[in-house]
């Protein structure tokens, strides 16, 4: 005995494209250190930093364009905001480097966003 064919399914809908953990964690972290920036260029230490009076305006551009490619990452799940935030953490080393004033430390948070997005490129548009 043949038992006829099953009717086909019907197609199950997309499932939506979820954040994942690690770069919200990541996006949150490194947003509250740019957070961070963005006041302290504001303050009496960076404006006579070692001669540097340029330093609290790139500080504050920076640390802005940061915040506006961290939310974009987060929000919009894009490739470019990842590409844009990891040049301006570039530059802001680089910066930091010519100041006199880098340290290892500070290559953490843009590593743990890089991380977290290599971790979820499929994820990301």
């Amino acid at each position: 005995m043949v038992l006829p064919p099953s009717p086909p399914s019907p197609p199950s809908p997309p499932s939506p494209r979820r954040r994942p953990l690690s770069l919200t964690l990541a996006c949150g972290f490194s947003f509250l250190g740019q957070l961070q920036g963005f006041a302290f260029s504001f303050g009496p230490d960076y404006r006579n930093a070692l001669g540097a009076r340029w330093l609290p305006g790139f500080l504050l551009g920076s640390s802005l364009l940061s915040i506006l490619f961290l939310v974009a990452l987060w929000w919009r799940m894009r490739r470019w905001a990842l590409w844009g935030f990891l040049a301006v953490a570039a530059a802001q080393n680089v910066a930091w480097v010519h100041v006199g004033w880098w340290q290892p430390t500070m290559l953490v948070m843009s590593v743990l966003v890089g991380g977290a997005a290599a971790w979820s490129w499929d994820r990301l548009r």
